[in-house]
């Protein structure tokens, strides 16, 4: 038992010698990111990264380690590298500081927009309906906060976001307006409008939720409304970040969404109830799963948690819904009777489709 309390110890002394060395690991790269800072350099370079990558599964393969272990072990320091650099590149912003108004403050993404243009060094107002704390600068109504502000961004229920962008017309604004709805078909007639009055207006798309700690590898939709100067503007709060700018246009960005979030939210949360009406409890199947199953299950689990009436709201208002479910229709009923008909080379078909669409090669020059 002797021997054995000391080779605990060591194993012990050896984790400290690691996070240590872990430690010493991040202070490194958060100068890294400082010169890179200074430099104007971008956040992310993949070719570094890949070639860190590749050092660690060869030095992996010297040592007789398995390299795929290496390499996970490798993208965890990696992505706290980046978020600790991200944090950096936040406050880089390098346009005139603005007086952000941020309707629905109180929010899951007010709070996270506040969080964000504060560290970018603008001052930050909120305004919501809420009676909730806030570490932020409240106002009482919408016309004082607009009276303070040079921008206003709109973080409220899908229901609401016609209705404020018309309060905020109404009010005459002249700074930028801009949305972060995840469904935009029907804010046209309120954008329209907003466009006839002279507003300076833009509507985006953040495609992560509020639980980011790092733009590393995300996406925020811009969608033009006419005015280049709006859209211009509201990329700019975002271009000194590592977050990838897509660039749609307003009246095809809700078609895209409807297979993005539509499709994938509705998929999961039936596959969840499937399995809530079932005879079984999740710990009998958690015992038991498969590699898939628990895949899947990280997926529809992380849906399922999320805000039941903003997922009910993204269904509601998707304009291409009634085709998205009746191609679920169509598709289920289809693959339903491949098995129950015996039609083995159709569904062998069915897959070999997907699967030649899942890796199809991208086309050159595609804008």
């Amino acid at each position: 038992m002797e021997k054995l309390e000391e080779l605990r110890e060591n194993v012990r002394q050896m984790d400290r010698d690691i996070i240590r060395l872990v430690g010493e690991r991040l202070v490194l790269t958060r100068e890294i990111g400082k010169v890179k800072k200074s430099a104007g350099l971008p956040l992310l370079n993949y070719e570094v990264e890949k070639v860190v990558i590749e050092n660690a599964r060869a030095v992996a393969d010297d040592l007789r380690l398995s390299p795929d272990f290496v390499e996970s072990v490798m993208q965890l320091l990696i992505g706290e590298s980046r978020t600790q650099q991200e944090h950096l590149h936040y406050s880089g912003y390098r346009g005139d500081k603005e007086t952000i108004l941020i309707i629905g403050g109180l929010g899951e993404m007010g709070r996270w927009l506040s969080s964000f243009f504060e560290t970018q060094g603008h001052e930050v107002l909120i305004f919501d309906t809420r009676r909730e704390s806030s570490d932020f600068q409240t106002v009482a109504s919408l016309e004082a906060g607009l009276k303070r502000a040079s921008c206003a961004v709109v973080s409220v229920s899908l229901d609401v976001v016609p209705d404020i962008i018309e309060q905020i017309i109404a009010l005459d604004f002249k700074g930028l307006i801009f949305d972060i709805a995840s469904i935009k078909g029907h804010l046209v007639e309120s954008i329209k409008k907003a466009q006839l009055n002279g507003a300076l207006i833009t509507s985006i798309h953040p495609m992560f939720g509020p639980e980011t700690r790092t733009l590393s590898d995300k996406v925020i939709c811009f969608c033009d409304c006419g005015s280049a100067e709006a859209l211009n503007r509201a990329k700019a709060f975002f271009r000194d970040t590592a977050v990838r700018s897509v660039d749609l246009a307003l009246d095809s960005h809700d078609k895209a969404i409807s297979h993005v979030l539509g499709l994938s939210h509705i998929t999961n949360i039936i596959f969840m109830k499937v399995l809530s009406d079932s005879s079984f409890q999740y710990p009998e199947l958690r015992d038991i799963a498969s590699t898939t199953f628990l895949s899947q299950m990280i997926t529809a689990s992380s849906v399922i948690n999320e805000n039941p009436e903003l997922y009910f709201l993204i269904q509601k208002y998707n304009p291409f819904k009634e085709v998205i479910y009746e191609r679920m229709e169509h598709t289920m009923k289809a693959m339903v009777d491949c098995v129950l008909n015996n039609q083995q080379e159709a569904f062998i078909q069915s897959m070999l489709e997907s699967r030649a669409w899942l890796n199809k090669p991208e086309l050159s020059g595609k804008e």
